[in-house]
């Protein structure tokens, strides 16, 4: 029968944090432990810790995104592609439970922003010529947003580098394995923008 291991045990293993590590001065592993993990989960989600911080560290180096936004016909700053994106996705229901009419505060609530920064946002790209201010046709009294042709063109460009950068990083990956990938992921991004929102 082999012996249970320790949250002491995964410290000391060849692929786990070093003592100096500050996971383990704060003392994670052993919270993890009492929180009814197993020394295999423990272990699992420290090395997703590292994994996670690479993965950040790559985004907000723009490693990944200058990559994606290298060669496009035109340079936006991150937060005009994101309302840009954001826009595109309110107006044509992806990721969300049917199609609306974008409005500035849709745009906000999507982007996580206050208002006043989304409207500046907005704003910008309409200068730009990317999306086009409305009236919706069931409040005349209500502003909403279109995405425009030149718009859609942007994002079929950003589109097309991003998913050609994703094919290479998901190269040799099995069928199992990447549907097993976004299932999971789904869950984790689902469940953390839950414990996110709670009070």
């Amino acid at each position: 029968m082999s012996q249970k291991t320790t949250p002491s045990s995964i410290v000391s293993s060849q692929n786990s944090p070093r003592p100096c590590d500050p996971r383990v001065l704060s003392r994670i592993p052993e919270l993890l432990d009492q929180k009814g993990f197993s020394p295999e989960a423990i272990e699992a989600l420290l090395q997703f810790d590292v994994a996670n911080f690479q993965w950040r560290r790559m985004w907000e180096r723009e490693e990944f995104r200058g990559k994606v936004l290298k060669g496009l016909s035109d340079t936006l700053e991150a937060a005009l592609l994101q309302g840009l994106i954001s826009v595109a996705r309110i107006q044509d229901g992806i990721g969300r439970p049917e199609p609306m009419a974008p409005t500035v505060g849709l745009v906000a609530e999507m982007m996580q922003v206050d208002p006043s920064r989304a409207s500046r946002i907005v704003a910008d790209l309409v200068s730009r010529g990317y999306v086009e201010r409305s009236v919706a046709q069931d409040d005349a009294r209500k502003s909403v947003l279109i995405v425009m042709p030149k718009g859609y063109g942007l994002l079929d460009e950003f589109m097309q580098s991003k998913w050609l950068l994703l094919i290479q990083t998901f190269d040799g990956w099995g069928d199992d394995d990447i549907m097993m990938f976004s299932k999971l992921f789904q869950r984790f991004a689902s469940s953390l923008e839950h414990v996110v929102q709670q009070p």
